[in-house]
């Protein structure tokens, strides 16, 4: 999916995306529903100590420990996919 029409179907703009892919900014949770809402996914935030923060997009059909998300450093959008999963980690 391109940032515009992710852009398009959150309700933000291409250069919004822009900034959360490159870890520019930090979103909130309204922000992230609305995004997964865009992706028809669900939401996984862990808080782990030491580790940081970890947001997970995953496929709604895979669920939790089906499908599983991969950690992915940097923004928190990012453009890469891990089967059905895309991941970010923000510190």
């Amino acid at each position: 999916m391109t940032q515009t029409r992710l852009a398009e179907l959150a309700g933000m703009t291409q250069a919004a995306v822009s900034r959360l892919e490159r870890g520019k900014c930090m979103p909130t949770f309204p922000l992230l529903e609305r995004i997964s809402a865009a992706l028809e996914a669900t939401l996984l935030v862990a808080v782990e100590p030491g580790r940081g923060v970890t947001v997970t997009f995953t496929d709604p059909d895979e669920g939790p420990g089906r499908g599983g998300g991969a950690r992915v450093p940097g923004g928190l959008i990012p453009g890469q996919r891990n089967g059905d999963a895309v991941a970010a980690r923000a510190s």
